[in-house]
């Protein structure tokens, strides 16, 4: 504010000052590293200034990122059969965006999703509110699917021995090849497939094996629930699917599952966990123990967590039956175990099962994907003892008809390929050259068989193994359907016709039966007409994406006492020495979406690692054995040894990671193939995967080759510590009973409280009509639009970082740059440790322009390209941007991103269609960032004018906010008092971010809350800072 002595820099002598700092985001800033303080202080990210002396234009043309938006409609090809819309029939306006139910699938589950088409090219995928998997909700992977639509680098033609061919003359030479095997019902004929819920394409493969009685399926992907199938089986002598409650789950025990991120509900688990993590939570709020190796998403959000070897997991379980009989549940005592554990695991465990055994029936025991059968059929029989069956678990015939879709499936066949059993082998599993168990050595086998016909989107490892390869259509480019986990069946449609020629995948399977010349269409709509479905419920189904009163009816199984029993001892005990832990990638799954720029870019939730995989180890180990205890930038560089396979990698020293285990996570470094992002990145761990060891074993050496490895790491970067000079808490967490003394102490203390004379910028002055706001500022009448973000529901799952990067056409930059720190993204989630190295306790908080009302940036821009609405957001002109990077240095939250280079430039016509055309493609030279989806508000402001009406609270749903499974964000008009943004910024439990530098931002943050048992509490979690509990 201007005086007669000039301006006025904040008083922040006036606010109370900032607590001492306990959060850390990396090993360095935890040893308080001089270089990384630094840096913090430096005016612009390190490298910024330097330019690489790569090629960039064949670099940018290999990375295939996003593309300026297009004037490629021409490009596109309507689907030929009538589709139709989610909400209203079409107008077929250009330039308005029509919405469609459809479905893509995810470890084979159906997802259904409403895809938004924009002068039909589909360009964003959202979450269906009708499905019961997704509830409107979406993850990383289902955004993904959109880039995989338009990847430049899928299959483009079938192709037979390298010669491209017609689809009819494959049919024709695929029938004469099937009339051969026929004659002696295929008994040299062979199926490995992709284990899938598509009832028409079961009902095609079921014909298939009619057709040909002596033939055999297989089933096979890298990442199954065979584990969990065969412990069910064990439990109550039938392979059921067990689907879980945690709406009435009050304590949860996680055996190495990372349910939040792996179960097949995992968006409908989400929601439901989030919803008992806020204090007023109906029924209270949840607690959850989670007992793993590496850190995972789970673990992060878990209250107490037990750090153990993966293969001590079976001991953890044995050990909690134990305790757990001796707490009344009698029958658990023949499992008991657990002896070889620790004194502080033994606590751990005690405290758990007291807590589980006060509430029963409202409690919940969760096995992990890659623990064996054993543990989880003793999970079954606690939750048994516990009374949670019908209650927190229950239990379903299987959806996927392949329940067999595991290690000994596959070694069935390579059994069988090397005895020269087979004349022809048919594949629509993913890859299995590349992710089959080494020890099977898939890729040599599959060349000696005479005929091989595979299916896939891209020329990878398995086609380059076989005869004749049939490029897949994308299932936005496909009819089809399939069931979710609970089987809901949904209806896949196209909303354009294959980009490459590619064949859907009932089509494939339709060329081995006599319906060979039937269309998709044709054959998705006979199975449903089939089973009494006509015209108008057709139509009905296709506009709502789902088919109701599909979902498999709950079964109460038997359990089998002498079942888990004889599991129990057939298990295997736990390894000595350094123990391998095998994981699925949090970015590229298995492997499957390692050609998608957004994931590879990605930040890995837990590590901040992009663009590879590396090897986690605690800190205490990396001191033992020798290697570089740093956590980013330059790493040692080292041989894993397993057997007799190595691979080399880089380590990455992770807290709270088990000792003596080394963690190494799928679906990285590829070799032979086509797919440009996959195959330039990481290390192949699939190369360390064995039969009798797929997940975890001992026996693994370490040597340190003395190299030095740069890793593209996020985590120091964009930091504010050097915006307030002195080290200090950002994201805030208490426990339950601590609540109410931290309101009035450090949450009070974390809300703006400057007066505008205290402030150096003076306040927007709004328009006529504006009203003095209750801080002594103006502020508008109409709507005031603001964010909130509930650190107790957020998760660091990532969906909202990349569908905000969909929504609004956010480039891509790679490797080199993200060292550089020039990433673009408009959402970071900062990653905060608090405590110690080995038990450290995580609190993860996303950023974003925090739309000031008094914003540093906007009276620094000497060219007035970011300014102040009437509504109050922070916008960005980019035409009038000339690069000065001001307001970059001046903004204390650092959320604004600098195009360094033509992130766009040569992009193919596919990529370009893939952008928003509501979204300005920015430039080099142009600064950008969050706009709290401004497209979406003009969107809707046309709408209700349109309408006559005002715009009501949830018509306006930003891109994170619609994909967020956990419900953390809102958004909306502050002025409406009634509104959900409104109510999180009047709760007490909100803060501002930077509280004493004035800015008043109108993102609001919501406190995160634990719910810790007072028998476990940690330093952190001592009365001074809210340890008690209710």
């Amino acid at each position: 504010m201007k005086s007669d002595e000039g301006y006025k820099l904040p008083v922040i002598s006036n606010a109370e000052p900032a607590p001492a700092r306990r959060q850390w985001r990396s090993i360095q800033e935890r040893n308080a590293d001089p270089a990384l303080a630094d840096k913090a202080k430096d005016e612009f990210p390190p490298g910024a200034g330097v330019f690489s002396a790569i090629d960039r234009r064949g670099f940018l043309q290999l990375l295939g990122g996003t593309a300026a938006i297009a004037g490629a409609a021409a490009c596109w090809r309507p689907p030929e059969e009538n589709i139709y819309p989610y909400t209203r029939a079409p107008e077929n306006i250009p330039g308005v965006p029509q919405h469609y139910a459809s479905t893509v699938t995810f470890r084979g589950f159906g997802q259904g999703v409403v895809v938004e088409s924009y002068d039909g090219r589909p360009i964003k995928i959202e979450g269906n509110e009708l499905h019961p998997g997704t509830r409107g909700t979406t993850s990383v992977f289902e955004q993904a699917q959109l880039y995989k639509l338009y990847d430049p680098n899928r299959a483009r033609q079938l192709r037979h021995k390298n010669r491209p061919q017609a689809w009819r003359q494959f049919l024709a030479e695929v029938n004469a090849l099937m009339q051969r095997h026929a004659q002696d019902g295929g008994a040299k004929l062979r199926f490995l497939v992709q284990p899938t819920t598509s009832p028409t394409v079961a009902s095609l493969r079921a014909q298939v094996r009619a057709r040909f009685p002596n033939a055999k399926f297989y089933a096979w992907q890298p990442v199954s629930e065979e584990n969990a199938r065969l412990g069910a089986a064990a439990a109550f002598g039938q392979p059921v699917d067990t689907h879980y409650d945690l709406k009435n789950a009050t304590i949860i025990f996680s055996l190495d599952s990372d349910f939040l991120t792996w179960d097949p509900d995992r968006l409908k688990l989400t929601r439901q966990f989030a919803d008992r993590r806020v204090p007023e939570a109906e029924g209270g709020m949840n607690r959850l123990y989670v007992a793993e190796a590496n850190l995972t998403v789970t673990g992060m959000n878990a209250d107490h967590r037990l750090r153990v070897k993966p293969s001590q997991v079976q001991e953890v379980a044995r050990a909690l039956a134990a305790a757990l009989a001796g707490a009344g549940l009698t029958d658990l005592g023949q499992f008991g175990g657990g002896t070889s554990l620790d004194e502080k695991a033994k606590k751990f465990i005690q405290a758990a099962a007291q807590d589980l055994a006060a509430h029963r029936g409202r409690s919940l025991v969760l096995a992990g994907l890659r623990q064996p059968p054993a543990v989880h059929a003793l999970a079954h029989a606690i939750n048994a003892a516990l009374g949670n069956m019908g209650q927190t678990v229950s239990y379903a015939a299987a959806v996927t008809p392949e329940i067999d879709d595991g290690i000994a499936s596959i070694k069935r066949l390579a059994d069988e390929l090397k005895g020269g059993q087979i004349d022809t082998l048919v594949i629509d599993a993913w890859n299995p050259a590349f992710n089959a168990p080494a020890d099977l050595d898939f890729a040599a086998l599959l060349k000696s068989v005479p005929n091989t016909l595979y299916w896939h989107y891209y020329v990878d490892e398995t086609a380059n193994a076989c005869n004749w390869l049939a490029p897949a259509a994308h299932e936005l480019e496909s009819w089809g359907d399939a069931r979710s986990f609970d089987g809901t069946a949904s209806l896949v449609q196209p909303l354009i016709a294959p980009l490459f020629n590619g064949i859907p995948l009932v089509s494939f399977w339709a060329a081995f039966t006599p319906m060979a010349e039937k269309s998709a269409y044709e054959l998705v709509r006979e199975f449903w007409q089939g089973r009494g479905v006509d015209d108008a419920t057709w139509r009905k189904y296709l506009a709502e994406g789902i088919i109701p009163n599909t979902a498999e009816a709950p079964i109460t199984p038997t359990l089998d006492m002498a079942g888990v029993s004889r599991a129990l001892q057939a298990a295997t005990p736990a390894s000595e020495g350094l123990e391998l832990n095998i994981i699925p990638d949090y970015r590229i799954y298995d492997g499957s979406f390692g050609n998608i720029a957004w994931l590879q870019e990605l930040p890995d939730p837990v590590t901040k690692v992009t663009w590879e995989n590396v090897a986690q180890v605690s800190p205490a180990t990396a001191k033992k054995l020798g290697v570089e205890a740093v956590e980013h930038g330059t790493v040692s560089w080292v041989k894993l040894t397993v057997r007799d396979r190595t691979v080399e990698a880089p380590v990455y020293v992770a807290p709270g990671h088990a000792d003596d285990v080394i963690t190494v996570s799928l679906g990285h470094g590829r070799k032979d193939t086509e797919e440009a992002l996959a195959s330039r990145h990481g290390f192949d761990a699939y190369a360390l995967r064995f039969t009798d060891a797929p997940w975890f074993q001992g026996g693994l050496k370490l040597e340190d080759t003395g190299r030095p490895y740069e890793l593209a790491i996020t985590q120091d970067h964009w930091t504010m510590e050097g915006v307030t000079g002195e080290p200090r808490d950002m994201a805030l967490m208490t426990t339950l009973g601590g609540l109410e003394q931290f309101k009035e102490v450090e949450i009070r203390r974390n809300r703006s409280t400057l007066r505008p004379d205290e402030v150096m910028q003076e306040p927007y002055k709004y328009e006529a009509g504006a009203v003095n706001g209750g801080d002594a500022t103006l502020q508008p009448t109409g709507y005031k639009w603001g964010m909130g973000i509930d650190l107790s529901r957020c998760i660091a799952c990532n969906a909202c970082v990349i569908a905000c990067q969909a929504e609004n056409n956010i480039p891509i930059v790679g490797k080199d740059q993200v060292i550089r720190a020039r990433e673009m993204h408009w959402i970071m989630i900062d990653r905060y440790f608090i405590g110690e190295l080995d038990e450290p306790e995580v609190a993860p908080q996303p950023r974003t322009c925090q739309h000031c009302e008094t914003a540093p940036c906007e009276y620094v821009c000497p060219v007035n390209a970011t300014v102040h609405s009437d509504e109050g957001l922070n916008d960005m002109v980019y035409n009038r941007c000339v690069g000065t990077r001001y307001c970059s240095n001046n903004c204390p939250y650092k959320v604004r991103r600098f195009n360094y280079l033509h992130w766009n430039y040569g992009k193919t016509a596919t990529e370009k269609m893939m952008m928003n055309p509501e979204v300005t493609v920015r430039a080099r030279g142009v600064m950008e960032k969050c706009t709290y989806c401004v497209q979406r508000i003009e969107r809707v402001r046309i709408q209700t004018r349109i309408e006559g009406r005002p715009i009501k609270d949830g018509d306006i749903v930003t891109a994170c906010q619609q994909a967020c499974p956990a419900q953390a964000i809102t958004f909306g008009n502050l002025n409406d008092t009634n509104s959900k943004v409104a109510k999180a910024h009047a709760d007490e439990r909100r803060y501002d971010l930077l509280y004493d530098l004035g800015t008043r931002p109108r993102t609001g943050y919501l406190t995160r809350i634990k719910n810790p048992n007072p028998v476990l509490a940690s330093a952190t979690q001592t009365p001074a800072h809210g340890a008690e509990h209710h």
